[in-house]
């Protein structure tokens, strides 16, 4: 909702081309010594070449970040997931909405200890419609180790691409599903890819998670590869079957999240990622029937299926998981207002999340139609 340049940071102005400074004049204390820094190369007020001192001010910050090493994230407006909404309130009302829905329908929290390298993914009793994934990469490894995290002759975890590529996603997914997997920054980006191409995705998206630094102000640069530091990584979304976003509400909502997430990064080079995340997957897949792999007892949660081999118990039986989504539920019928009924593996949804939730134009006319249709044909029955 909110573009990420639109904020208050270390630069001397907010929006676009001119505006009050930072310098003496303006009252706010400027980031750099005497003020902006610099002469813009347009033209001043008189036509000239170079400008003035003030004629062109800038948010400069990647040069914030070189002479300070704090991350332009740090600045960005609304980060906070429970702010994020608080000048869109039709889409706060919405966001609250899905919750208890998914609240409503979720599953109890399930787990399961395993070995993934031999589990046989295909006993858990179901396909599933959501899969995520946080594999350990090397480049995991790496980070740990560039920031102290790895005490010394400790062994940390690492697949090769080929070890998780070799992973039965293909064969515990639903026709129309989707898997999130977590990619990193570096070359395991490219191999994400490849994984996904493998289990018969096709890459429709990239959630990007930018790291801040406020708390601990620390850098490292861990990609050998890179001549720059880390700042992000990244989730590549991966859709199997067809999916339309104008005529598949009771699979996918779309709009209700953005595809970037703002949060501190973890210390000590720690591989946890943000449960923002969570949330976006719950708001946009409307698949009731979640895996989690690679996952720890911090990941263990309500509506969610999650498997590990740092799992401390397991709850996890194949008869109870699937008796979970036996049946149909009440959902409110998009094509025609009333009650319709889904099958029980799917969320389901309202009057009120239809009303709310944000739809493209087309789709708007074509809702408008199926309504008037619909309302002739009860008039002509009775």
């Amino acid at each position: 909702p909110r573009s990420a340049m639109d904020a208050v940071g270390p630069g001397p102005i907010r929006g676009h081309g001119c505006g009050s400074s930072s310098g003496p004049s303006s009252g706010r204390p400027s980031p750099y010594p005497g003020g902006v820094r610099g002469r813009g190369r347009g033209r001043g007020r008189d036509g000239s070449r170079g400008g003035g001192r003030f004629d062109r001010a800038k948010n400069d910050y990647a040069q914030h970040f070189v002479d300070t090493g704090l991350r332009p994230a740090n600045f960005i407006r609304d980060s906070d997931a429970g702010d994020r909404f608080h000048e869109y309130p039709k889409l706060k009302e919405l966001a609250s909405r899905k919750d208890e829905r998914i609240a409503e329908r979720a599953t109890p929290p399930t787990s399961k200890r395993v070995d993934l390298r031999d589990f046989d993914l295909t006993s858990l009793g179901t396909k599933f419609d959501v899969i995520l994934i946080d594999p350990p990469w090397d480049e995991y490894r790496r980070r740990k180790a560039a920031v102290g995290g790895l005490m010394e002759g400790e062994e940390m975890e690492v697949w090769s691409p080929q070890e998780i590529m070799d992973l039965r996603i293909d064969a515990v997914s639903e026709t129309a599903s989707f898997c999130f997997l977590w990619s990193g920054s570096g070359a395991s980006l490219q191999w994400g890819r490849a994984c996904l191409r493998k289990w018969g995705f096709r890459r429709c998206e990239d959630i990007c998670w930018i790291k801040s630094n406020r708390a601990s102000g620390r850098n490292t640069h861990y990609l050998p590869e890179s001549v720059v530091t880390p700042t992000t990584e990244h989730c590549l979304m991966g859709i199997k079957g067809t999916v339309r976003r104008n005529f598949d509400g009771h699979l996918i909502h779309a709009n209700v999240d953005t595809d970037v997430m703002l949060s501190e990064e973890p210390p000590f080079g720690s591989p946890e990622k943000p449960a923002e995340l969570y949330s976006i997957i719950e708001h946009f897949c409307n698949g009731c029937r979640r895996l989690e792999l690679f996952g720890g007892d911090h990941n263990v949660r309500r509506g969610w299926l999650t498997l590990g081999k740092e799992i401390s118990a397991s709850t996890h039986d194949a008869t109870t998981w699937a008796a979970h989504f036996k049946g149909t539920v009440e959902s409110y019928n998009t094509e025609g207002g009333g009650t319709s009924f889904l099958p029980n593996h799917l969320l389901g949804t309202t009057a009120e999340i239809e009303a709310l939730r944000p739809k493209s134009p087309t789709q708007l006319r074509e809702e408008a139609s199926k309504k008037t249709l619909h309302e002739a044909r009860e008039k002509d029955a009775r």
